[in-house]
């Protein structure tokens, strides 16, 4: 099943942390229909803009799998809301220049280049929320971009 023309289900919901940890992560009908907004609406126009195939990183999670890689309580990947994406920053500028979308993250790196980026899409609200991911002694911080 296809959640976008360039997005299977099967892919959005890998997970290596699922997997060692033999954690299922399947998502239900209301997950299947947020992602394929968020499919539809921001990956498929990066896609398009950057001309090449893109990785994700992490797509769904479920409460068990969002809680075994340290996510946030409130991670809308567990909503099927988020993705993370090897897109490099010229792939986050599109995103926030020309996309709608919740929460477009870039996590950590350095100044140049995010060592991935994190974007959401919500059928209720889309804050367009920027921030970029840092570590302060220890912890992840956010801060706005």
């Amino acid at each position: 099943m296809n959640l976008s023309k360039h997005v299977t289900l099967a892919e959005f919901e890998a997970s290596g942390t699922a997997t060692n940890h033999s954690i299922l992560n399947k998502m239900n009908e209301f997950e299947i229909e947020r992602a394929k907004l968020l499919c539809e609406k921001v990956f498929e126009p990066l896609r398009a803009h950057m001309g090449e195939p893109i990785r994700i990183n992490s797509g769904y999670r479920s409460i068990a799998v969002n809680k075994a890689c340290g996510g946030s309580k409130t991670s809308q990947h567990c909503l099927g809301e988020a993705m993370d994406l090897h897109i490099g920053s010229k792939g986050f500028h599109f995103i926030k220049d020309n996309l709608i979308f919740d929460q477009l993250i870039w996590e950590f790196g350095t100044d140049k280049e995010p060592s991935w980026v994190h974007v959401s899409y919500s059928k209720a609200r889309n804050r367009k929320q920027v921030l970029k991911a840092i570590k302060q002694n220890g912890k992840t911080k956010y801060v706005n971009f």
